[in-house]
């Protein structure tokens, strides 16, 4: 007997109800009209399994996605502040280079004296004057140390490096989202909706979403990039990239939310 073929949906299994606490899941209707028109409809509902009496009503797929597309839009940026947030970030971290750089210093000699102190220890016992016991007993603590700076040294090289390319990532995603997420697959969407935040809530037919923290600011930065372009907006044909980055960076709005975000690179979602 032939199975019946079951539709794959956008968004089950990723949004909860609000007041049952069940999956939300979908399921498609069709609507015959007088005229022979068929009309396709995706619904989204809660799954009734932890609370039969469940009383919340579905939502229809469009009205979802309009509500998702407007959390997105929330944080868009154009492609303007995209090329002023990496010139910001780069100074920011140029910035931190001379701290960086005397932390090195400190490392190197730090791992120079452990190296110093391994090699005493072997030309110790190459000699005699230690037994095997005491030199693995003092030789085991210098050997932790000396992986333990090999380790950081690692980590401070790659740092600024990380952070660059996460701040990138992250400027993309914001000024892309919206265009991916009507025009992309079902993958692209459904990974920019868990993007955008975690505890995906359906209540009432609308959805709540706790926006990452990474993206928070962004928010604060994309409201102040709408009003300084509407500034601007009488004299648009002469406003250059120059004029609008001067914007960016006079605003007393911007680049505090922006430096707000710094902790949140190194561990951001986004890629």
């Amino acid at each position: 007997r032939p199975r019946p073929k079951s539709h794959i949906f956008d968004f089950t299994g990723m949004m909860r109800c609000g007041e049952c606490g069940g999956f939300i899941t979908a399921e498609e209707k069709f609507k015959k009209q007088q005229n022979g028109n068929v009309h396709h409809y995706i619904y989204y509902h809660c799954t009734k399994r932890k609370t039969p009496k469940c009383t919340q009503k579905c939502v229809e797929t469009k009205k979802l996605e309009a509500q998702i597309e407007q959390k997105i839009l929330s944080l868009r940026i154009p492609p303007e502040f995209h090329a002023f947030g990496m010139k910001w970030f780069r100074s920011e971290f140029a910035k931190e280079s001379a701290g960086r750089n005397a932390v090195i210093d400190t490392q190197q000699k730090e791992y120079k004296l452990c190296l110093k102190k391994i090699d005493g220890l072997i030309d110790m016992r190459a000699s005699g004057l230690i037994d095997d016991n005491d030199f693995n007993t003092r030789i085991s603590p210098l050997k932790h140390d000396k992986a333990r700076l090999e380790e950081l040294f690692v980590d401070t090289g790659d740092r600024v490096n990380k952070q660059i390319t996460v701040a990138d990532e992250m400027l993309q995603f914001v000024r892309d989202a919206a265009n991916k997420f009507n025009n992309g697959s079902l993958e692209i969407r459904r990974r920019i909706l868990s993007t955008l935040g975690q505890n995906l809530v359906l209540t009432n037919r609308i959805l709540s979403i706790d926006l990452e923290n990474s993206l928070i600011p962004m928010q604060i930065v994309s409201d102040e990039i709408q009003a300084i372009h509407k500034r601007l907006e009488p004299r648009k044909k002469l406003v250059k990239q120059e004029d609008l980055e001067h914007a960016y960076a006079t605003s007393p709005r911007m680049l505090p939310d922006l430096d707000s975000n710094q902790d949140e690179r190194i561990q951001s979602p986004l890629s």
